[in-house]
């Protein structure tokens, strides 16, 4: 058997967020190896310059590339975030948290949440994310990082960032330059393919051709190589998801600083609201066949004090590529597809897309079969997290406003309808390896829709309840008193910042 030979000139083009993460995995996971990364990114273009909101698989990353977190907390101006307080989603003045890490522990082997459900049914006292640690600290603004060799009641807390964009990428510039990624600032002319269809080389404006074997493209919504060159479609899911629409500004920062992203329903989409430690991210999204982009500006106006930025429209279409990696490129980023940002997780698809494209390294025969599992699989999490997000709308009862009403009627994706059927029956939720999130902030947010099964799980009637009880109560007490003692947020970062 003769070995085919492996691919050695990756040409990345577009930087930003999406460029710099893939060129920082691709160099880290191809170290050792003989090849070339190039990073073709378009000088003066404007970014949107707004904090950004990640999900804890953003620690992975920084572990994976070796990335000491004090250094990146220093240099983006980053926060910590427990989760996310969601208000005004079902009703206006109600609010829910979906928290990272667990929800309470198994009681005699069976799921927390079947307990608390007979709680609820039987003798209501508590909150489902009243057993939570992170949230827990959230509601008191405070943070501790978990240490594994002391563990607590607040030990199943996990943690994301709250970081700047803009930053970010610079940061993983340096970063991917002190591993020997090429940079080029210039814009693309043309992409040239070959007999087979497959990318061949790129003509820039100002400098010499850039030939290469796989290409990686990160221009955003442009989509320069998937879509103009290769002609990939697009599946547009606007009729699950018809927000179309942002407008981004930047406001001074908070006091007391919250460890928490927030996200406020409005009368035609929600507001987000992210703290950095030197400003606030803020904007509104929106579905503009409700709103115009004066209302939309007013909303942010009458809500958002002492902006320091002037409001800026971005647009964009929710749906995916229908083929994420066809021939020689692979599309990342935006330019891959969009998912609005209500669960924080455009970083996290660039990310699992880019670890799955290392898992799935081709050779110079880039084998069918391959890409079609590749494929197979980001096509999953795609649709997942799809799924979870219609959720936050789907069950609403607000009625206040045409865009609220549309969700009374607006068909949701079938794989969607299934989980709802199975878990209103009984509060059980089949498993899916590919989901990005668990049990348990399912659980989280189809609760604080006021979603709750018809009965509970009859296997814990085995349980003694008044022991369960008790157990719930103290439970609740230990995890508020030990939040308590831990650092506000704010003078947690402080320690961080003066620490050597």
């Amino acid at each position: 058997m003769q070995k085919e030979g492996n691919i050695k000139d990756y040409v990345i083009v577009g930087g930003g967020t999406a460029g710099w993460i893939s060129a920082a995995i691709l160099a880290r996971m191809l170290q050792g190896t003989q090849h070339t990364i190039t990073v073709i990114e378009s000088p003066n273009i404007p970014t949107i310059g707004v904090g950004e909101a990640t999900i804890p698989s953003l620690i992975d990353m920084l572990e994976l590339l070796k990335i000491p977190l004090k250094d990146f907390i220093l240099a983006t101006n980053a926060t910590f975030k427990l989760g996310i307080k969601f208000v005004d989603w079902k009703e206006i003045g109600t609010h829910y948290w979906h928290q990272f890490g667990n929800i309470g522990n198994k009681i005699d082997a069976q799921p927390f949440y079947q307990h608390w459900l007979k709680h609820q049914i039987n003798n209501p006292q508590f909150e489902l994310t009243d057993f939570s640690p992170a949230i827990a600290l959230a509601k008191q603004n405070k943070f501790f990082i978990p240490d594994p060799k002391h563990p607590t009641n607040l030990s199943q807390s996990t943690y994301a960032l709250h970081f700047d964009a803009g930053l970010v990428a610079k940061y993983l510039t340096d970063y991917c330059l002190s591993k020997n990624v090429k940079l080029i600032r210039d814009h693309v002319k043309e992409t040239i393919l070959d007999e087979e269809g497959s990318i061949q080389r790129l003509h820039l404006v100002d400098n010499d051709p850039v030939n290469g074997e796989f290409f990686i493209d990160c221009t955003g919504q442009h989509a320069l190589l998937i879509n103009k060159a290769l002609r990939v479609g697009y599946e547009n899911w606007q009729h699950y998801l018809p927000v179309n629409k942002a407008v981004a500004v930047q406001s001074e920062m908070l006091s007391p600083l919250p460890p928490y992203t927030e996200s406020i329903a409005h009368e035609h989409g929600w507001r987000w609201r992210i703290p950095l430690q030197n400003r606030t991210g803020n904007g509104y999204v929106y579905a503009s066949d409700y709103c115009s982009d004066d209302q939309a500006i007013n909303i942010l106006e009458k809500h958002v004090p002492n902006m320091i930025t002037e409001p800026r429209i971005i647009e964009f279409t929710t749906g995916k590529r229908n083929k994420i990696w066809h021939k020689n490129c692979l599309a990342v980023g935006l330019s891959s597809g969009f998912l609005e940002p209500l669960e924080s997780t455009s970083i996290y698809l660039i990310m699992r897309t880019m670890l799955n494209f290392v898992q799935s390294l081709p050779t110079k025969t880039i084998d069918e079969p391959t890409v079609n599992e590749f494929n197979r699989l980001i096509d999953n999490e795609y649709k997942d997290i799809r799924d979870f997000i219609v959720l936050h709308y789907c069950e609403t009862k607000r009625t206040d406003s045409e865009f609220w009403r549309m969700w009374q009627h607006l068909a949701i994706p079938e794989s969607l309808q299934t989980k709802l059927a199975l878990f209103k029956c009984q509060g059980r939720l089949y498993e899916n390896h590919y989901d990005l999130f668990s049990s348990e902030s399912w659980y989280a947010v189809l609760e604080g829709m006021g979603v709750r099964p018809r009965n509970y799980d009859p296997i814990i009637d085995k349980s003694q309840f008044d022991k369960v009880q008790h157990a719930l109560k103290e439970s609740v007490n230990a995890l508020n008193v030990n939040a308590s003692k831990t650092l506000d947020h704010a003078e947690y970062i402080q320690r961080i910042k003066s620490s050597g």
